[in-house]
C-alpha cells in the first residue's frame, strides 16, 4: 500500500501525510522560525537597562577644590562613584592620615541620580604643613553586583603643590643669628601711681590727726535769768556809795533803770518807752502783778519821778528804803524757777549809765 500524499491537520507544514518525513521548504521555515525567535530574545535583554547595567562596572571619580595652596591651607578632597541601581559600593574612610596629608573633617555627599546610574560619594577636609610637590593616593573602591563575586576598582592619583608663606614673601628661608636682647623703657606709671596713693593718703592722715587734735568749742555760759541780773545790778549799785556821796539823781536814775530793765527782760513789760502813768495802766492790763505789787511799783516809780524830774532832794534814810523797796519788788515778783538757780550768775549785770536822763 502506497503512503498518503495529502497533508494533515496535525503535521507540520511541508511534512507530507504518504510518507511522513519533513521536506526541504519545511525545514527551511523551521529554521527561520528559530532564529526569529533568538533574534526576539536577545533583543529584548540587549535593550533592557538593567541587564545592560549589571555587566557594566562601576566608575570612580576623585577631585580637590584647589591643586596648589600655601602651607596649612585646607583642601577639600572628593571621591565620587557612580554605579547601577542594586550595586552595593563600599568607600574606604581615609583614617587620620592621608599620605603627607592630615584629615581635619570628612562627611558623606547625598545621593543623585545621573542617566539612570546612583552617584554617591564622600568629602574630606585635609590640610599638610610640609613644603612642595605631594601626592594624593588613589583610594580603593570595592563593589558587588547582585548575585555577584565582590570586585574593586581603584581611583586615579592626584598631585598637589604646597608653597611656602617664606617664598611667596621673597624672604630669606635661612636662619638668622639670635638679636641681642633689648632694654625695655623705664615705666614712670607704677611709681607715680604709689606717689600719688601716698600723698592722698597722707593728707587723710593729716586731715584726721588734726580734726582730733583740735580744740572743743567753747561752750557759751547758760544766761543767768533777768531777776538774778536784777539782783546784782542792785547789789553793786549800792556797793558804789551814791547815797552816801548824795548823788542822788545819779543813783535813782539807775535805780529805776534797773528796775524798768527788769520788767521789760523778766515780765516782757516794754516799760522804757513809756511814762510811769502809761507803764502802770500796761501792768494792770498785764495782770502779772498783784495789786499790792503793782501799789508799791506805783510808790516806787513816782518817788524816782519827783528826784529825776522836780529836783527833789531825798534824805539817807529815804534813799536806803528805796533801794530795799526796789530789791523787794524783784524779789517776789521772779517767776518760781529762778528763785533757786542751779548756778550763779556767770556774767556780770549790765552796767547802768551814770549820766542823768
Amino acid at each position: 500500500m502506497k503512503p498518503s500524499t495529502r497533508t494533515g491537520r496535525g503535521l507540520w507544514p511541508g511534512w507530507k501525510e504518504e510518507t511522513c518525513r519533513p521536506s526541504l521548504p519545511g525545514l527551511l521555515t523551521r529554521f527561520l522560525f528559530v532564529v526569529f525567535g533568538l533574534l526576539v530574545v536577545w533583543g529584548g535583554a540587549a535593550f533592557d537597562p538593567a541587564a545592560a547595567d549589571q555587566t557594566e562596572a562601576p566608575s570612580v571619580s576623585v577631585s580637590v577644590d584647589r591643586t596648589e595652596v600655601t602651607i596649612g591651607d585646607p583642601i577639600r578632597y572628593t571621591i565620587s562613584v557612580t554605579a547601577a541601581a542594586g550595586v552595593e559600593v563600599e568607600i574606604p574612610l581615609l583614617g587620620e592620615q592621608v599620605g603627607d596629608f592630615t584629615v581635619l573633617d570628612f562627611g558623606e555627599l547625598p545621593p543623585r541620580t545621573e542617566n539612570g546610574r546612583v552617584v554617591t560619594g564622600r568629602w574630606f577636609r585635609l590640610t599638610t604643613f610640609e613644603t612642595g610637590q605631594h601626592l594624593l593616593p588613589g583610594p580603593t573602591i570595592r563593589y558587588r553586583q547582585p548575585g555577584g563575586e565582590r570586585k574593586r576598582i581603584d581611583g586615579e592619583d592626584v598631585s598637589i603643590a604646597v608653597l611656602s608663606l617664606l617664598a611667596e614673601a621673597g624672604q630669606n628661608p635661612t636662619l638668622q643669628d639670635i638679636k641681642p636682647p633689648e632694654a625695655l623703657p623705664f615705666d614712670w606709671r607704677p611709681y607715680g601711681l604709689v606717689a600719688v596713693a601716698g600723698l592722698i593718703l597722707a593728707g587723710l592722715g593729716g586731715g584726721l590727726f588734726f580734726y582730733l587734735r583740735r580744740p572743743a568749742p567753747a561752750v557759751a555760759p547758760p544766761v543767768p535769768p533777768a531777776s538774778q541780773l536784777a539782783l546784782e545790778a542792785l547789789r553793786r549799785l549800792h556797793a558804789r556809795g551814791l547815797i552816801e556821796k548824795q548823788q542822788f539823781e545819779t543813783y535813782y536814775v539807775s535805780l529805776s533803770a534797773i528796775v524798768r530793765e527788769y520788767l521789760e527782760d523778766g515780765l516782757n513789760l516794754r516799760a522804757p518807752e513809756m511814762t510811769t502813768e502809761e507803764f502802770l495802766s500796761a501792768a494792770a492790763r498785764d495782770h502779772q502783778l498783784s495789786p499790792i505789787q503793782q501799789e508799791r511799783l506805783a510808790e516806787f516809780l513816782s518817788q524816782a519821778d519827783l528826784v529825776k524830774f522836780a529836783r527833789h532832794r531825798p534824805g539817807l534814810e529815804e534813799s536806803e528804803a528805796a533801794y530795799q523797796a526796789a530789791r523787794r519788788f524783784v524779789e517776789e515778783t521772779q517767776p518760781p524757777q529762778d528763785q533757786h538757780p542751779h548756778n550763779s550768775p556767770g556774767a556780770a549785770a549790765t552796767e547802768v549809765s551814770d549820766a542823768p536822763s
